[in-house]
């Protein structure tokens, strides 16, 4: 069930009986019930797109808070069930029997954090709606990835010029969540709570393939949560939740451009949908168009040729569906589906004189992507729900690319990136047996995975093709799962200085083919003293399995000269055997993690909320290339990588895994004198520690009939480090250059009077140290401010009834990102992993109701 409103019922002498005065103009319907749950404060609960496009009367008098929403949803056809503390609002006009059995203690919410109805994690979740990311003038899901605070814009993101900075992945123009820095691969997004394919080589996932049109709310867990969803959830984990239930249609036409030149943007969104007394069905189309920023439009990269791509231009065509039917009672049918296609260039220029056609590399991408996910569930006798669900998706990306020197072709490079995923899961909800704080309730189920990534890349020079890389890796992952949830006290147990206690854990056991078998265990305790504060407490571990492209990427080998290329050289002069690439027997990486969260809603203070969390990450078994620079192989630190004085069935060892080697001057290894081998291949080898605090404050300044103000604001501090390999030294990384900064923040102010709504937002992105080169400077931090202006229509005929007109303005004072030096002749002067190139933008967006 998407979840609207929900806010906190305040305390009163019984809510549902209270009597009070409203003068609520005729308007917008969720907008009314708002303002009925804030005055009369008591929680209702409703789905956000049941109210879409839908209006109420006026309401004027003295009524009750049921009384009030009764009043309100005259002639809507929604219906209310009203409950001691809650009202929940239907969009069919008998509740189901699931609501209807359940006491009224329990809810059928279930959230991302937890995989039991009516459970309160223990995690720090962060709820987006639709509507929230719009009011700040965002208009794709990759914007916003990019405005969260615990994430880092580093990796795979479309503002990464594509020759590279800090390890750009910047080929798609994908945009993939990467909560804490620790890697788009180390973050799980999930669409409707399923997983879908991943993009690409990395185990990152497109976000952007879902348009923001056909989005309800986006929550986001920053805390371990292998436990609950397997691997790749160290960082965290993202649900991108689609609209269910659409009744109407909405178009929507978008247009602007970049002040400084260049993103010049059309975007144009189509929803539709039915809603019928046992089901409904929602579509949403969206063409998105805009063209690149180059060098050459920018004051920062002057001495960069012009031609030089720092934003991609891009095209993409994205279709969504969602629906569900009842076929019988007690049985629903679910399911969601997507596809997108994306196509963009990349110029990536060789020198700092000559565009990318003279001396550099033309890139073309197509990029395609679909998932379907059909699902049951059955309500079972004693309130348990059985689901069995299935996922079928696709990610394919063909890369074209022309590499020219001197104005002469020397090379064309084709290949394709399929990653495919099926999966089929079966699990089950319910109730278990009575505590003094309710009923504990349990959730189980396992399930299986399979992924499979194809690579296929062949160059084309001088009319020979040659195979560059081609290989395929197939995975089998088995998994069973369990977790429960006791309340030990609530409200109702009157026990003084003790609010409400509860206790959840939770455990996964997975069997990843050839990775091994992993289990992760987490719990999680909550308890409030009292109505205003609550104190949340979690510790798991978690683990990501190595990437397909990381265990199917060939191991390749280099004959080198020992005493001549490496520095020391190596002991004894001869043949080297350097390898390096993939490794097919690399094993998951480790993270055990807690996290410390406060939350205060004072009654003194209506409308106020704050989070805080403390958070603490120890990463292990990270697969990396364990020594940083070839030459440096024979220093003392890198001992355990090299094999000195090989016997011959050592060097026949480490050739079987090979699949070519290279003569760099060592000559054939199989005849030659080879004193060592380096063996600098993907290994289980670095250590990451990570810490930090995330604080978030929402404060309902003033709520009117006609008038509501809103602040809010959200802030993150990170520390991380890093040791490569055993023996070498911790080294920063948070808050260097290229790497995630320690600060970030953003706040908002929203003010909304009748049908107008103005947003202004504040986004800072804490400045890095610059220690590449002595003696290190410090680059300075990014600020920015952003409006966000929507005007509703009122008329309740003619051509302006439904329709609405935002006008947005980011980055209003253009600001710059901050100067940093470059360490060659055609680097970027700007850290690009953090701070954005398009300054100011301004866009006009007219949507209507149909």
């Amino acid at each position: 069930m998407a979840v609207g409103t929900v806010v906190p019922a305040a305390p009163a002498l019984s809510a549902a009986e209270r009597r009070i005065e409203y003068n609520i103009e005729a308007g917008d319907l969720g907008e009314a019930l708002k303002t009925v749950s804030r005055l009369s404060g008591k929680e209702i609960i409703f789905n956000s797109e049941a109210v879409l496009g839908k209006n109420a009367l006026r309401l004027h008098g003295t009524f009750s808070a049921d009384e009030a929403v009764q009043a309100l949803l005259d002639g809507t056809g929604l219906t209310a069930q009203f409950r001691k503390d809650v009202i929940i609002i239907r969009g069919r006009s008998e509740p189901s029997r699931d609501l209807t059995d359940r006491s009224t203690d329990q809810s059928e919410i279930v959230v991302t954090g937890s995989r039991i109805r009516g459970s309160e994690p223990a995690s720090p979740i962060t709820v987006t709606t639709r509507s929230d990311i719009e009011k700040r003038g965002i208009t794709d899901m990759g914007g916003f990835a990019r405005s969260l605070v615990q994430n880092f814009s580093g990796g795979q993101n479309p503002g990464i010029p594509g020759g590279g900075q800090g390890g750009s992945e910047n080929v798609t123009s994908s945009s993939a969540l990467n909560l804490r820095g620790l890697g788009a691969d180390a973050t799980l997004t999930l669409f409707n709570g399923h997983r879908v394919a991943y993009d690409a080589i990395s185990q990152g996932v497109d976000i952007t393939a879902v348009p923001l049109a056909a989005v309800d709310r986006v929550e986001v867990v920053a805390d371990g949560s292998s436990a609950l969803y397997g691997s790749d959830a160290v960082g965290g984990v993202a649900n991108v939740i689609l609209r269910r239930d659409y009744d109407g249609a909405l178009a929507s036409a978008r247009w602007g451009a970049a002040t400084d030149g260049g993103d010049v943007e059309q975007q144009y969104d189509l929803v539709t949908g039915r809603r019928w007394s046992t089901g409904g069905i929602m579509s949403a189309f969206d063409f998105r168009h805009s063209t690149p920023i180059t060098a050459g439009q920018r004051s920062y990269t002057q001495t960069n040729d012009p031609t030089e791509t720092l934003l991609n231009g891009q095209t993409q065509y994205s279709v969504v569906l969602a629906g569900h039917q009842q076929l019988a009672d007690g049985l629903m049918f679910e399911a969601d589906g997507q596809f997108s296609r994306r196509e963009n260039d990349i110029c990536v220029n060789f020198t700092a004189t000559d565009g990318c056609l003279v001396s550099g590399s033309k890139i073309a991408v197509d990029t395609q992507m679909w998932t379907v996910a059909p699902s049951l569930r059955l309500q079972t006798i004693g309130g348990w729900e059985a689901k069995l669900a299935g996922v079928i998706g696709e990610s394919r990306v063909d890369q074209e690319v022309d590499t020219t020197f001197t104005n002469v072709l020397v090379e064309h490079q084709s290949g394709s990136y399929i990653n495919r995923i099926r999966s089929v899961e079966a699990s089950a909800e319910g109730p278990l047996f009575r505590l003094p704080g309710g009923t504990a309730r349990m959730a189980a189920g396992g399930g299986l995975r399979n992924t499979r990534f194809t690579i296929d890349v062949a160059s084309i020079a001088g009319g020979i093709t040659t195979p560059r890389s081609d290989f395929f890796v197939d995975r089998n992952t088995y998994y069973v799962f369990g977790e429960v949830s006791l309340p030990i006290i609530s409200p109702s147990n009157n026990i003084s200085l003790v609010e409400r206690l509860s206790i959840t854990g939770a455990l996964r056991y997975e069997d990843v083919s050839r990775a091994g078998k992993v289990a992760t265990p987490k719990v999680g305790i909550v308890f409030a003293p009292s109505p205003d504060i609550a104190f949340k407490f979690s510790w798991g571990k978690s683990f990501k399995a190595p990437t397909l492209y990381q265990t199917g990427r060939p191991r390749i080998g280099y004959s080198q000269i020992g005493e001549t290329f490496y520095s020391p050289p190596s002991p004894r002069p001869g043949t080297v055997l350097y390898l390096v690439g993939g490794n097919p027997d690399l094993k998951p990486e480790r993270a055990t993690s807690w996290t410390a969260t406060i939350s205060f809603t004072p009654t003194i203070v209506e409308g106020l909320r704050i989070d805080t969390s403390y958070f603490r990450i120890k990463y292990r078994d990270r697969a990396v290339s364990p020594i940083p620079n070839n030459s440096l192989g024979f220093v003392d630190i890198y001992k355990k990588y090299v094999t000195l004085n090989p016997t011959r069935a050592q060097l026949l060892a480490a050739l079987a895994g090979t699949s070519s080697v290279s003569d760099r001057g060592g000559g054939d290894v199989l005849s030659a004198d080879v004193v060592a081998i380096v063996t600098n291949y993907l290994q289980n080898a670095s250590r990451q520690s990570i810490e930090g605090f995330d604080i978030s404050a929402e404060y309902k300044l003033l709520e009117t009939p006609k008038d509501q103000v809103t602040l809010w604001t959200a802030a993150s501090y990170l520390k991380s480090n890093q040791r490569l390999s055993e023996g070498q030294p911790t080294i920063q990384l948070a808050g260097t250059i290229f790497q995630q900064p320690h600060w970030r923040a953003t706040g908002s102010v929203d003010w909304r009077h009748n049908n107008l709504s103005l947003t202004g937002t504040y986004n800072h992105i804490g400045g890095s140290l610059d220690n590449r080169i002595d003696p290190s400077v410090e680059v300075h931090s990014y600020n920015s401010f952003d409006i966000s202006a929507k005007l509703d229509g009122q008329s309740d005929s003619g051509i302006l009834k439904g329709a609405s007109l935002t006008l947005t303005l980011l980055d209003i004072f253009n600001e710059k990102p901050p100067f940093v030096r470059t360490t060659s002749s055609i680097g970027y002067n700007y850290d690009a992993n953090n701070y954005p190139s398009i300054g100011r933008f301004i866009g006009i967006t007219i949507s209507k109701a149909l």
